[in-house]
């Protein structure tokens, strides 16, 4: 068969497999073996599950050409699937080519499990999963649905020098509430970065009260502000002379602070509990200088806590992104995942494993796969090598529990 049959042959065979259900496999299984029924299973949707938009066309490693007869991604349609714990796919929706070469961008996932949440370019998209229809409102914002089911959304803004935005609007984009973030509590300026409880009654704002003309200070804080607007109460940073941002939920009263400090770039991650008891340090202190205990590893932004240990989403050089495992004095060792490349980027964790994109074996494709680290095992759940194509973004699902 000729090289052109051969990927036209390939092109239609992954085009047949993005509209049907097929079970993943492990890395060392490249065939799915089974067709099933395209009727999602709503009443079994949530934890365990996993949303990715898929794109039909293959990776390529920096600087190869593209084939002539090969269509590039920006010129495909960007398919939305729905993933079960073992691998089922349920295509959802799909994302036509857009003029100006923006691709949709999935942001979030309804408390509800009803509903996605996507950004592209100056607009915001609700996806309806049930029905798969589309509508959407005008704003360049970041996006998250509220808590706990995702009946409203909550439109975020940095603004440099400047306190950050923060609103709630409805599904239609109506604004139902505008948070105050001017210095709300006296904690200073709103740095745009917050998280919100699993029950939705409270969001815990960052506040970064370093100014572009100003000297640095000490007092940063996390602002508790209830959902109608009104401040519950304050917590400092658990580090001095740090600028801390939140990034994601351990449980439902602690959360993980990535904080820097203001004179250098020195990191440190923090479990911070709501009710204002002492926070504990996750990580040691990273001077970003490849010292010994952090080899290779310049910051790490989010942790997970597994029955296998605790693991983080760790900072390399050149825009490298890896998974790392903090040993017993707060260090990290670099994972090797097994069908994994050297890039890894963590999307959630679900039971004792994890949910990551990485390449799959020799393929350039970023591929979606699970990873339990108890049994060192992988399995393919999206892109090379059960259906091609590449993974572009995921979420787990889990109500409070991710950024």
């Amino acid at each position: 068969m000729s090289r052109h049959s051969r990927r036209t042959a390939a092109a239609l065979a992954t085009a047949a497999l993005a509209v049907s259900l097929v079970a993943g496999l492990p890395v060392a299984q490249a065939n799915p073996t089974s067709e099933e029924s395209v009727q999602v299973p709503w009443d079994h949707v949530g934890d365990g599950w996993t949303l990715a938009t898929w794109n039909p066309a293959r990776g390529r490693l920096p600087g190869e050409p593209r084939d002539p007869d090969e269509t590039p991604s920006e010129k495909t349609s960007n398919t939305l699937f729905l993933i079960d714990p073992v691998g089922h796919r349920y295509p959802i929706t799909t994302f036509a080519p857009n003029a100006k070469g923006w691709k949709p961008t999935l942001v979030d996932w309804s408390g509800d499990g009803g509903r996605a949440l996507f950004s592209m370019g100056d607009s915001v998209i609700v996806v309806d999963l049930h029905t798969g229809q589309q509508t959407s409102f005008p704003s360049d914002a970041s996006a998250r649905f509220s808590r706990p089911k995702g009946e409203a959304i909550v439109l975020s803004n940095s603004i440099p020098d400047r306190p950050g935005t923060l609103q709630r609007v409805d599904l239609a984009g109506d604004v139902q509430l505008t948070y105050p973030t001017e210095n709300a509590a006296g904690a200073g300026r709103f740095s745009g970065n917050y998280l919100e409880t699993q029950d939705g009654t409270t969001l815990v704002l960052s506040t970064n009260n370093r100014g572009h003309d100003e000297p640095a200070r000490t007092d940063n804080s996390f602002v508790l502000m209830g959902n109608d607007g009104m401040v519950e109460w304050v917590l400092p940073v658990p580090m001095p002379d740090a600028v801390c941002r939140t990034t994601r939920w351990l449980g439902p009263t602690d959360f993980v602070a990535s904080c820097s400090t203001v004179k250098s770039a020195a990191s440190q991650l923090w479990k911070v509990p709501l009710d204002g008891s002492a926070p504990t340090a996750l990580t040691a202190l990273n001077n970003a200088k490849n010292e010994p205990g952090f080899e290779g590893d310049y910051g790490d932004v989010a942790a997970w806590q597994l029955p296998a240990g605790t693991f983080v989403q760790s900072l390399g050089a050149c825009g490298v992104v890896f998974l790392s495992r903090v040993t017993a004095d707060g260090h990290t060792q670099r994972v090797k995942v097994p069908g994994a490349g050297n890039n890894i980027d963590v999307i959630g964790a679900s039971g004792g494993s994890l949910v990551l994109k990485s390449t799959s074996g020799c393929s350039p494709s970023q591929a979606l796969m699970s990873y339990d680290p108890a049994a060192n095992v992988t399995k393919v759940l999206l892109g090379p090598t059960v259906n091609d194509g590449h993974v572009v973004d995921a979420l787990t699902f889990g109500v409070g529990y991710r950024s």
